[in-house]
């Protein structure tokens, strides 16, 4: 719920900015079509799927996908239009953070 609230702002801040901000058409867009599907996913996790967990999980799965990507791609573009030096640092420190926890998940399960 509260990353919902930061997609919000940023989108409210976006426009606000009345085209000062670069790409902010892109931005706009990329952040809108995460919303519904932040709202969907709200909406999978609220009802009863009883005896269905095997669809919730694939469900859920899908519209995550769509809601986090649309919106970290969002947010990376707004980032990209006052510092591309913090896009690239945010993309390398992800991928050293993967290769940290894919390993001690590996070392882990090496000790089983």
């Amino acid at each position: 719920m509260g990353y919902l609230a930061f997609v919000v702002a940023l989108l409210l801040a976006v426009i606000a900015s009345n085209q000062t901000v670069a790409n902010s058409s892109v931005i706009v867009g990329l952040l809108a079509i995460s919303l519904p599907a932040f709202v969907a996913w709200l909406y999978v996790e609220s009802i009863a799927w009883e005896g269905l967990e095997q669809a919730r999980r694939l469900v859920r799965g899908i519209i995550g996908s769509v809601a986090v990507t649309f919106s970290v791609a969002g947010f990376l573009v707004t980032l990209w239009s006052f510092s591309r030096l913090a896009v690239f640092l945010i993309l390398v420190e992800s991928g050293l953070l993967y290769l940290v926890i894919s390993g001690v998940f590996y070392l882990y399960q090496e000790k089983d």
